[in-house]
């Protein structure tokens, strides 16, 4: 099949039918995420549909003109990478679906600033500009489905599968049929092989280091057994066997255990509490160079780092 080519946009063939497509320049670190999209096909769907394709409304358009009109769009979680621009598959005329209990942050940044706990160490001023800087408005009505469902279009079925390691409603996608398995942001985030990123994030209340171990294991199972295709939010496309994904994401894990670990062992923090220890160690800007921000990207960037780091104390003797 030959492949449009569309300014900074870059678009790759999972099969012969689906498309995994990738944003190169974006408006902001939190913007965009790769997504795929799924083309018509005889006796299957009639028309196109995007799953967790979140890139800026102009080359949304471009897709359209393409490939559309686009039935449904899928979201696999609330986080700003994955909702900014959803708006605009809705004005292009997709129904959006997205599972709960987050489908409602959509629908409103103040249902995120509470949802996501910001509110418990900011004022709803700082999340909205971050809105701002990403590009977010709000849809005007979503689908809501439970983690764990399927979902059927016509007649192209998507299996849902909750790793809510990251978010409580966080899902990855299996396409049984085409044999493709998204994580979504379960943290395999290599751009290319050979270039690492950041790994599994678990920077806020409701997320879990256990279970994102969990949830690892469970991806890799499933994409063994049941698919041909590995595809995720910020990353390349991997093809069964190569398990490396699931090894690459297990030993960020690890490694920052042990960054945090030996910040334990440096600090002066033997007769501490827990809040005095992860304040404490904020200062040593052990994940992000927080020292080069300013206002609410700092208050942000602190508040997640401060639950990467107490969630990593908990796994630590420390206090044992």
């Amino acid at each position: 099949m030959s492949l449009p080519k569309i300014d900074n946009l870059e678009i790759w063939e999972v099969t012969e039918d689906i498309l995994l497509i990738h944003q190169k320049k974006v408006p902001f670190l939190f913007s965009c995420c790769d997504g795929l999209l799924i083309l018509p096909k005889k006796a299957r769907n009639k028309k196109a549909i995007a799953l967790d394709l979140n890139i800026e409304p102009k080359y949304i358009k471009n897709l359209n003109d393409i490939y559309g009109p686009v039935s449904n769009y899928v979201c696999t979680h609330a986080h700003v990478d994955h909702t900014s621009h959803v708006y605009a598959w809705e004005q292009f005329g997709a129904n959006i679906h997205a599972p709960s209990p987050e489908a409602n942050f959509l629908l409103d940044l103040h249902n995120f600033y509470e949802g996501f706990g910001f509110n418990e160490a900011m004022e709803y001023s700082s999340v909205e500009k971050f809105g701002e800087i990403n590009g977010f408005h709000n849809c005007k009505q979503v689908n809501c489905f439970k983690p764990g469902d399927s979902l059927k279009f016509e007649k192209f079925r998507i299996d849902t599968i909750s790793f809510s390691g990251h978010s409580k409603a966080h899902v990855g996608f299996l396409l049984p049929k085409e044999k493709v398995l998204h994580i979504s942001c379960l943290g395999f985030d290599k751009p290319k092989p050979g270039i690492d990123g950041f790994g599994p994030w678990y920077g806020f209340k409701q997320a879990s280091i256990s279970q994102y171990i969990e949830d690892i294991n469970k991806a890799e199972s499933i994409f063994i057994n049941n698919a041909k295709f590995l595809t995720s939010s910020h990353s390349y496309i991997v093809k069964n066997p190569d398990t490396h994904p699931f090894e690459y994401m297990r030993t960020k894990i690890k490694e920052n255990q042990e960054k945090v670990d030996n910040a334990l062992k440096i600090s002066n923090s033997s007769k501490l509490s827990e809040d005095e220890v992860v304040k404490q160690l904020l200062q040593m800007d052990i994940f992000f160079p927080k020292r080069k921000l300013k206002d609410f990207l700092f208050e942000i960037y602190s508040l997640w780092e401060s639950w990467i780091i107490r969630k990593h104390i908990q796994r630590s003797n420390h206090f044992k």
